[in-house]
Parts: structure tokens; C-alpha cells; sequence
């Protein structure tokens, strides 16, 4: 009797997997609620060639979450060696109050652009950190946590030869 709806959402579920990006790596860090500040988002990412890729972060919130953007501290690093930190700053709502980010229920994950047609190194131990540092306006010192971040994610993707 309802197998119109699920034959439905299962081919929505395979054109929205088509019509992304091939990934090379793909890998969550789930909160409870809340990231701490002490916990760094930490992605080790062996095996992948040297090529140029793009990379990206995954940000999933709920309506928790009481900021309309986000800062983050991403580092790239080779062993102890850091090769690449940008300080990245994100929008998460409109001017309107509405989150951005994709998702049907209470959680929406925004698909944020880190580094675009960046050429990997050939190296062995690299890993990404990311950390977010988010502060009140006027104050020094960082949120020991911010609440309604549930999960943060990195992906390395094959850029399109054929774009």
C-alpha cells in the first residue's frame, strides 16, 4: 500500500548522491548538543593521491544553535607540520532569522567551501583539524561551547575534469 512514497524517496535519495561531487574522503564528528571548545574535530586523511581537489566542511546544527554565523580555526598539517590555517567565518542564517543548509527536520547541514582547487601534497600522516572560535562581540575570550552543533564533517572531492 505505500510503496509509492518509499520507491519516491528512494529515487530522491540516488539523483541527490548523482548530482554531488565524487568524494575521496568523507568523515563526521558527532556532538552531544554541543561542541566544547577543548575538542578539536580531527580528520586523518590517508591514501589520497596528490591531485588537485577541493575541500570541504560540513557544519550540522539545530535550532539550538543561537548565532547566525560561525568562525572556525582550520588547520592542514603533515605530522606536526602545519601546511595550511586559515581563520574561516561562515554564515549560517539569512537576514531573516532562517538557517541556511540543507535538511528536512530540526538539524539543517550547511556544505562549506574551505579550499578550492587545492593541490594535495604527497605526504604521508596529513590530517585536518578544525576548531571553532566563536566570540561574543566585544569579548577577547572564546565560547567554552557552543550550543546546537551536533556534528562536523570534512570531504575531500575530486574536482570535475569535465566543468
Amino acid at each position: 500500500m505505500h510503496k509509492k512514497p518509499l520507491i519516491s524517496s528512494v529515487l530522491i535519495l540516488i539523483s541527490l548522491m548523482a548530482c554531488q561531487e565524487p568524494k575521496l574522503f568523507m568523515d563526521y564528528r558527532n556532538f552531544d548538543e554541543r561542541w566544547e571548545s577543548t575538542q578539536k574535530a580531527v580528520f586523518e586523511l590517508d591514501s589520497i593521491a596528490p591531485q588537485p581537489i577541493n575541500m570541504m566542511i560540513y557544519i550540522r546544527n539545530n535550532q539550538r544553535y543561537p548565532f547566525s554565523n560561525l568562525f572556525l580555526i582550520a588547520r592542514l598539517k603533515k605530522g606536526d607540520s602545519l601546511l595550511l590555517c586559515d581563520t574561516l567565518e561562515y554564515a549560517m542564517a539569512n537576514a531573516q532569522g532562517n538557517w541556511l543548509g540543507k535538511g528536512f527536520l530540526e538539524v539543517k547541514e550547511s556544505k562549506l567551501w574551505w579550499k578550492e582547487n587545492y593541490e594535495l601534497p604527497a605526504a604521508q600522516n596529513l590530517k585536518v583539524e578544525l576548531e571553532h572560535a566563536l566570540r561574543f562581540s566585544g569579548n577577547e575570550q572564546a565560547l567554552d561551547a557552543l550550543e546546537g552543533i551536533v556534528g562536523v564533517g570534512f570531504a575531500v572531492e575530486e574536482i570535475n575534469k569535465d566543468e
